[in-house]
Parts: structure tokens; sequence; C-alpha cells
């Protein structure tokens, strides 16, 4: 890349956009060949042999000359301090709620809904995306920004690459991110980012069995102990959940000693770990995106809610003393991986099979958020009724904080599935057939443009589209 470097420094040298090929003597033409069809520089650095010896030239002087064995197991190992402290358990304090808490936590529905919609991690990143051609050789099926308006959050990006073999084939690009449960516990920040992204790729109708995933990590100095306890943490997240779901790592990227300087101290940033997910899809005409398509279409959750709401967005936007007091025994989002395995798996076939119109995840912001986006995408209204969504860790919580729990609980796995009246009997069928239980109609897609949520008959929240669509795009509305 440089001129003038000396061999250790080309030897040594970490910069990226590099691959090694091993390639057999017959195919290195073709490779050779490829290669300056696509502008891309290869060279032929040597061969394999049979000596048990790693040897390097830089212009015919041996630069490098090293038993095989040292090579790899003559360096010592490092030993490092990692030190990690449980966070309380919750259910150790009871809740002290008081009605001045319930109060000024459950009256306020709609504008906590608002205010979630303009948090800057969740308001619309349309000018950014917009900044930047994702429709290079017009391969893009799912774009990142879809709907009538072609404004709403996509899960997923879906691709048709253009080859001169004319295939049906695409590749589905997803993420998951949210640094705030790190504050709480990286190892359930890996977990639950290794799930988000599966779960927006399911979403579109990926295959989890056809996917892989890569990590990237931002974080502290790992000379900190506390900062490599965290790592430790996020890294057997990673482990678990990947095993779990049988999804390999292919790749990845670190990014360490991330710190800032604030009065004269040095401060590490937020752990944060991002997860991407690539996958296969037979056939790409097959995917589905987040918007809303037909009024009279019905809504179904699919997943189990749970007391979940340590580290959410909903927890960022009311008052903290009062979330507090009311949400004593919360926890972070926990991830059931062989159950998430199975939903994702037969929620994606059923995708592919063409049983559902439109499909959005739960993440930041619950059922609530993933509601109103699909709203606003689809420019169509929503009537919801979520009396019938039940969580077996929510005995004690008063039907205010119950509804809480239902509308902005942040449990991983979940989806918001859009089905016509006609294929009804079908989607029902198939998730029972493949012993998909947490399965619960929740309302239906409206021609009003108006996003109205009931508890039995309890009116919860109501909005117009223009209202929600304003939060969410700020100035660009």
């Amino acid at each position: 890349k440089y001129q003038g470097l000396t061999p250790w420094e080309i030897w040594l040298s970490e910069a990226q956009e590099r691959m090694v090929l091993a390639v057999p003597p017959q195919k290195l033409d073709d490779l050779l060949e490829l290669c300056t069809i696509e502008e891309v520089e290869a060279s032929i650095l040597g061969t394999f042999s049979n000596d048990q010896r790693l040897l390097v030239s830089y212009h015919g002087q041996v630069v490098a000359n090293l038993d095989m064995h040292f090579l790899h197991k003559g360096n010592p190992t490092r030993t490092m301090d990692a030190h990690w402290t449980r966070p309380a358990d919750p259910n150790s304090k009871a809740p002290q709620i008081s009605t001045q808490f319930s109060q000024a936590l459950t009256g306020s529905f709609g504008p906590a809904l608002l205010a979630i919609l303009r948090h800057p991690n969740v308001a619309s990143k349309e000018a950014v995306v917009r900044r930047y051609d994702h429709e290079v050789q017009g391969a893009t099926v799912l774009k990142p920004l879809v709907g009538r308006s072609g404004n709403g959050p996509g899960d997923a990006a879906a691709l048709q690459p253009i080859l001169a073999e004319q295939s049906v084939k695409g590749i589905i690009l997803s993420n998951g991110v949210n640094p705030l449960y790190g504050k709480i516990d990286a190892y359930h920040m890996a977990t639950n980012a290794i799930d988000e992204a599966l779960r927006n790729l399911t979403a579109v109708g990926g295959n989890i069995e056809h996917a892989a995933i890569l990590d990237n990590f931002c974080w502290g100095n790992p000379n900190d102990p506390a900062q490599l306890g965290t790592l430790v943490r996020a890294v057997k997240g990673c482990y678990d959940a990947a095993s779990g779901f049988g999804t390999p790592f292919i790749s990845g990227k670190d990014s360490l000693n991330n710190e800032y300087r604030t009065e004269g101290h040095r401060v590490p940033v937020l752990p944060t770990l991002v997860i991407s997910a690539v996958g296969v899809i037979e056939d790409a005409s097959r995917t589905v995106d987040m918007a809303l398509k037909t009024p009279g279409n019905l809504l179904y959750l699919i997943g189990p809610t749970s007391n979940e709401l340590a580290g959410s967005y909903y927890g960022e936007v009311v008052d903290q003393d009062s979330f507090d007091h009311l949400f004593a025994n919360t926890a972070v989002p926990h991830v059931n991986v062989a159950r998430a395995r199975s939903t994702m798996k037969v929620l994606g076939e059923a995708i592919r099979a063409g049983l559902v119109r439109s499909c959005h995840d739960l993440s930041e912001g619950g059922l609530a958020l993933a509601a109103a986006e699909m709203s606003l995408a689809g420019q169509l209204g929503i009537n919801l009724d979520i009396s019938h969504i039940t969580s077996s860790d929510t005995p004690a919580l008063s039907s205010e904080a119950l509804n809480i729990v239902r509308l902005f609980s942040e449990s991983p796995s979940r989806f918001l599935v859009e089905v016509t009246p006609e294929q009804l009997g079908a989607f029902e069928k198939y998730l029972r057939t493949n012993a998909i239980k947490d399965t619960i109609y929740i309302g239906a897609v409206t021609n009003a443009p108006r996003f109205v949520v009931y508890d039995g008959e309890q009116e919860l929240m109501n909005l117009s589209v223009a209202e929600i669509q304003e939060a969410w795009k700020g100035d660009l509305a």
C-alpha cells in the first residue's frame, strides 16, 4: 500500500481489506484473471512445504525462518485480570409501589410512545441513509427504508446479485445492537444482539439455518479488570447464543481502548456490541417488509412477553424515580435460545410460503413501537387490544403496570405479523403444527389513520398516524 516499507512492516502490517487464499496450482490462472477483471490487486506469496518451517524472504534475503511448533506454541501466553460483579437480584427487594408513582407513568402511554419515537437511537435515520447509494447495480430487493412513501424502518436489506448466470437467490443483511443492556450485563447484551440480528433476518423471510454472523466490539481499556470482565461476559454470551442457534461467526472486528477524558479522568465508552447477520434466501421474491398492507388484515403477536424493562427505552424517557419504584423487580431481557430458534425457523418458513403479508420484529420500545413503525410505514391505522397478552412473571403488578409491560417490554424473540383473513386458518395451523404456542391475535389494520390501543374496553392510546410520523421523522416529516 505504501512505498518504502521494511520487510517486518510488510509482514506485520494490519492494513484491512486483505485476504490470503490457498489456491490449487491448476486454478491459479483463473483466479488471477478474475482479479484482473474486478481490478483487485493479487500477489503470489509462496507455496506450502513439508519441512514444518516458516520461511520468509525479501528480494532473495531470508528475513524469517521459524520452526512451526515455536511459531504456534512458543510464545508465552498472557494472563490478565478480569472482574465482574453480578447485578443485585431484582427479586431481593420488594417493589414499593404507591399511587403517585403509578399515576406518574401509567397516565402517559401516548406521550411515552412519542418520546421513544423521538429518541436519537430510534428516530428516523433517513438523512444518513439517503446520503449513501444503497442501490448500486440495481440489485436491492428490500431497501433500508420501506413502505408507501419509502420511509419506514426496514428490518433487513435483501439483495439479488446480478450475475451472468441468472438466479432467483438473494442475500439478506441485518443487524442487532442495544448498548443499554450492557450497562446491566454484557452477557445479555450479546445474546440479545444475536437474537435481534437473526430475528431481523427472519422478519423479511430469511432462513436462520442458512445464516452466519459477525461481531463488532467497541470497548474500553482491557487492562482495566472491570472492562475486561464485561468483555469476557459479552464473549461468553456470543459463544452461548451462536452455539445455541447453530449460527457460526465468520468474521468480526474489535475496537478496544476507547476512552475519553472529562474533569481530569479517563472514562471508557459504553460497552457496545453490534452483531451483523448474513443469509441466503432461495427466492428473493418471497421476502416481505414491515409496512402494513391492507385494511381488514389481522395482527398477531408471536413470542412470550415478560417483565423485562431493565435497559429499555421506556425507562429512558419516563421519570426515573417513578420507574424504579414501579418496576423494582424488572429484568434485562433474557433470550431463551432454543425457543427463539424454533420460532424463527417456523416463522421464516411461513413467510416464504406466502402466509404473511408483513412482519416486524419487536426490539427497542417493545410492541408499541413496533406497531407504530408498521403503521407509519404503511400509512394505515391500527386497532389493538392487548388484554390477552399475559405473562407468568407479572402477577404482582397492578393492571396499569401490566399494561406498561405489555406495551413497552423489550422481551426478545418476538414478532408482530400481518395476516389476511383468507390465510388466517392456514397461518394458525402452520404455527400450531410446528409447536409455536405463543401466538396471540391482538388487532387489525384499519383505513382510518389512527393508532388506537385498548385494554379490553379501556382506551390506552389514541394517536394519529401523522403524529407518529412527525415524532419519528422530526423536521423531515
